[in-house]
């Protein structure tokens, strides 16, 4: 018997580090008041992020178009059309806008219905009532912002010239890449002048794809979360 105990013990002290047992830890039972207190942000701080997203939307929004109209137009640019596309884009925001806070409004009729607490990110209960409220005047303050800018034309303008230098940015790089990808030179061929419309069409469909992968990421990026 007490060689029995003998080899228990060697063997014992002689395990295996994983062959180990670690007594068990007593946790503490979770205590959701001990948490940090997170500030909620303001209706101001709201407001102002979600009116640069709105301008960041626009400017690649109407930059698309432009560069669209640049490939496939033969109307020369004129200041005229390029409004029209600015005040259009900034329609096309102002509905989605308004549509982001009928949205809300409809999921805070729902949370006021609701008990206990939220099981995920989108599950509102009666707790998220006044930041629904905030969420829904917030983009309905972004919609009355963005129809007051579509009839300044100082704004629209401005709108314009940003968008411009990004789509001349954006041809100028695709261009130089692609000269670089199709290396030699083409103006150096015999029948360089012959054949140049095809080859800019191509570029041309070259950029277009890009263009709708863009636009595909913005409408992505353009969703707010709150």
């Amino acid at each position: 018997m007490e060689r029995v105990r003998f080899e228990e013990v060697r063997m014992a002290r002689f395990r295996l580090p994983w062959q180990r047992r670690e007594p068990r830890r007593k946790m503490a039972p979770f205590d959701r008041s001990r948490l940090p207190e997170v500030t909620p942000a303001t209706f101001d701080d709201m407001l102002e992020e979600g009116l640069l997203m709105a301008e960041s939307a626009a400017r690649m929004a109407l930059k698309n178009r432009l560069l669209v109209d640049a490939l496939r137009s033969d109307e020369p640019y004129s200041d005229e059309r390029a409004a029209d596309r600015a005040r259009s884009v900034l329609y096309e925001l102002v509905q989605e806008a308004d549509e982001a806070a009928e949205h809300v409004a409809e999921e805070r009729e729902v949370a006021a219905k609701r008990e206990g607490r939220s099981q995920h990110q989108h599950d509102y209960h009666r707790d998220d009532l006044l930041n629904l409220r905030r969420r829904e005047k917030v983009h309905a303050a972004i919609a009355k912002e963005l129809w007051t800018r579509r009839s300044d034309d100082e704004y629209v303008a401005g709108l314009i010239e940003r968008a411009r230098d990004d789509a001349w940015h954006e041809l100028g790089t695709a261009i130089e890449q692609e000269l670089d990808r199709r290396w030699p030179r083409y103006d150096e061929e015999p029948d360089y002048a012959e054949h140049r419309s095809e080859r800019m069409a191509d570029v041309g469909d070259d950029l277009l794809r890009d263009l709708a992968r863009l636009e595909a990421q913005r409408a992505v990026e353009a969703i707010p979360e709150y």
